[in-house]
This record gives C-alpha cells, sequence and structure tokens, in this order.
C-alpha cells in the first residue's frame, strides 16, 4: 500500500507538495497511521477473543493482555520505522526526522490514544457486538479523512475546520511538522488531541474497571 501511495504522488510530480520527497511525505503518514494507530487499535479491540487460553490462567489479567499487545505493536513500528529510514538512506534519500525528539512524543500521543481507544472499543464491544464492526469498516474511510495521503496545507481554508474535529489529522499533522523541515500544518492543535487521549483513556479504564470480570466470564 504505502508503496502505491509512493507511485502515485510521484507520478503527478508531487515532490511531497514540495516539503520533501514523496517516500519520506508517505513515511511520515502512513506509517504511523497503519502501525501505531490502526493495528495497535485493532489489537487491543480484539484483545478478549485472541487470549481467552492465557486468561485461564489466574495469574494473566485481561489488562496484561493490552499492555502486552500495545508495547508490541508499538516496537513493531520503531523496527519497521527504523529498517525503512535505513532503506531510504541507502537508496540516497535522507528519511531522518527533522526534530526526532518532537517527533517521538508525537508518536507517543498517536500510539497511547490508539490503545485507549482500543480498550475502550473492547469494552463496549461486549455491550453491543456490532461496535467492532463498524469500526472495522470506518478504517479504510479513516486513511482518507485523516491527512494521511495528503496535507491540509492542500485542502482548502474553508474546509480545514471540518477535518480540524478529527483527532486523527492532528496527530498525523504533527507527526508530520516534526518530521519534514520545512512544512508547517495550518491546524495542528497538539491540545485538542491530548484531550481526546485524555477522555478516551479516562473512559477505557473507568469501562475496564466495571466491566473487566463480566468481559472474561461471557
Amino acid at each position: 500500500m504505502m508503496s502505491v501511495f509512493v507511485s502515485l504522488l510521484s507520478l503527478r510530480g508531487m515532490g511531497s507538495y514540495g516539503y520533501s520527497d514523496p517516500a519520506v511525505f508517505i513515511l511520515a503518514g502512513y506509517v504511523p497511521f497503519r502501525l501505531l494507530w490502526q493495528a495497535t487499535m485493532k489489537k487491543n479491540m480484539s484483545a478478549l477473543g485472541g487470549a481467552m487460553g492465557l486468561l485461564g490462567f489466574r495469574q494473566v489479567r485481561l489488562f496484561d493482555v493490552f499492555l502486552a499487545r500495545t508495547v508490541v505493536e508499538g516496537g513493531v513500528f520503531l523496527v519497521t520505522a527504523l529498517l525503512l529510514v535505513l532503506g531510504l538512506y541507502w537508496l540516497g534519500i535522507d528519511a531522518m526526522p527533522h526534530n526526532p525528539l518532537g517527533t517521538l512524543r508525537h508518536l507517543a500521543e498517536l500510539w497511547l490514544f490508539a490503545a485507549s481507544f482500543g480498550i475502550l472499543a473492547c469494552v463496549l464491544a461486549q455491550i453491543a457486538q456490532e461496535i467492532e464492526q463498524v469500526i472495522s469498516m470506518l478504517t479504510m474511510p479513516l486513511l482518507f479523512v485523516s491527512g494521511v495521503i495528503f496535507p491540509m496545507s492542500a485542502i482548502p481554508y474553508q474546509y480545514h475546520s471540518i477535518f480540524a474535529v478529527n483527532p486523527l489529522v492532528h496527530g498525523i499533522e504533527l507527526i508530520r511538522e516534526n518530521w519534514l523541515p520545512m512544512y508547517v500544518s495550518p491546524i495542528a492543535d497538539e491540545k485538542y488531541l491530548l484531550a481526546w487521549i485524555v477522555i478516551t483513556l479516562a473512559l477505557a479504564v473507568t469501562g475496564y474497571r466495571l466491566r473487566w470480570q463480566r468481559m472474561i466470564a461471557a
């Protein structure tokens, strides 16, 4: 999928809308969305069904499964991103983040948001099983409305307020802003993203504490 997006952007002569090489532009947007947000969220959302055998041991709690899956997906992202950066460097493309610490901070925020949302979705799916199916169906549309394959600077100003409602847009834009040396996002708001993270995390922890025994029993 990443290679398809890179090819499309290269064909339109994008050079990332003037911000960077197309491969680096996609690396800074698609890879965090796919491996940090989507993978972590889905793994936590399906944690209960995939770990029923482990939950038979008294020492293993459902929260341990959430934590393990979150850490594993974070590790997979770091290894994959590092390999892609090294691979692009070998091809003569400098893909190192312009602001490494800032990039890591915003990647961690997106990762925490994905983990919290996945836990909350897992809890809610035990109340209404259709929730998991609906979220899975929305994954692909989210790819196109979250600024993953295009920057918000390419969107007409009058539509910025619509896209800005989506917290994933802020996460991707903040990562891109710190990864690409020449990119400045017109709408990125870290406080808005953090508000979503805090609310989602609070709901996830509360829902887990109230229903974890029923979830296992079911």
